[in-house]
């Protein structure tokens, strides 16, 4: 089996910029000391997977970590390779987000190895930026670009889910009435999924900051807590956000239930009016013996008489009972 057809793509990068590897080439520029080189496999294709088990270089719990396609976000260290588990975006094939998605990764100084289920955005992204000339000079620069891509990205995110809190409490606040309508759902479940996504990058960056076992990987751990702090930030400010709209769906509930109880309160004071003349008219209107007026020319009149006190009447002990104003 070729490599060409197990990886999605393949790069070889002197002085940080990328080359695509053709099948016939692949070989002797992964064994060139001057380069270094990207190789992104798709899981969902059996030929990746059975190339990924032949691959001895990388470490044992590198690759059963991949193959096993974990989902728990980490960064693990073991001589000199890093490997783990980084958040990223499925996207659809016209590029917009449509979940959370997985990027397994394993990378010492001349080597990258990126893999995943499903099409991915921001590893896509980076791999558009190295094709368009970006120089990235060695595997751990990669991952820390992608992690800064994926920041800039949820940044983005955050920032479009605080407009759209925006609409909904200046509709709230600005009695355009029709509240029933507005959809803090879609919302309240992005920030959340997106607040379990960062905590996840901020606990995995913060634990690679003090790794349990000695390692000999360069320049990753140079950027690691800046890249936490920025995680860190992520995580608050979606905090925030999640606790903004969860204020805000109380508030709406609150509104909508007042709208419901006024609606109920009119419904109460019509029906405690016209029940006792409806009870009057339908008696009046039983075909039996001795109703009385039958025979009086002024009946119709009277009963009507009858009704209106009985209304004025009704109105006078609700306004005693103060549920009328």
């Amino acid at each position: 089996m070729g490599q060409a057809s197990a990886f999605l793509w393949a790069y070889v990068f002197h002085g940080g910029v990328a080359h695509p590897l053709t099948d016939q080439a692949f070989k002797a520029a992964s064994e060139s000391p001057e380069a270094w080189t990207w190789v992104h496999f798709p899981l969902s294709d059996q030929r990746s997977r059975l190339y990924l088990e032949g691959l001895d270089e990388l470490p044992a719990a590198a690759r059963a970590l991949i193959l096993r396609t974990e989902q728990r976000v980490q960064i693990q260290f073991s001589g000199s390779w890093a490997f783990g588990v980084l958040p990223d975006l499925e996207r659809d094939l016209d590029g917009r987000p449509v979940g959370s998605g997985r990027l397994l990764f394993a990378f010492d100084g001349a080597r990258l190895v990126t893999a995943r289920r499903q099409a991915l955005r921001v590893v896509d992204e980076v791999r558009r930026e190295a094709e368009g000339g970006a120089l990235i000079a060695s595997p751990a620069e990669a991952i820390v670009r992608f992690i800064e891509r994926y920041v800039d990205v949820s940044e983005q995110r955050l920032h479009d889910a605080a407009e759209a809190l925006d609409r909904v409490e200046d509709r709230m606040l600005g009695d355009h009435g029709e509240i029933e309508n507005l959809k803090l759902g879609p919302t309240r479940r992005g920030l959340s999924r997106d607040h379990r996504e960062y905590l996840g990058l901020r606990s995995a960056l913060h634990r690679a900051c003090v790794p349990r076992e000695d390692h000999q990987v360069a320049l990753l751990p140079q950027h690691l807590s800046r890249l936490a702090q920025e995680a860190e930030d992520l995580d608050r400010e979606a905090a925030s956000l999640q606790e903004r709209a969860r204020l805000l769906h109380e508030e709406l509930d609150t509104q909508i239930t007042s709208a419901t109880n006024r609606s109920m309160r009119a419904l109460t004071v019509m029906s405690s009016l016209l029940i006792p003349p409806t009870l009057i008219v339908g008696a009046f209107g039983m075909n039996l013996s001795g109703i009385p007026f039958a025979g009086s020319a002024g009946g119709f009149v009277a009963a009507c008489v009858l009704c209106l006190a009985v209304v004025a009447g009704a109105y006078w002990v609700l306004r005693r009972m103060r549920i009328m104003p």
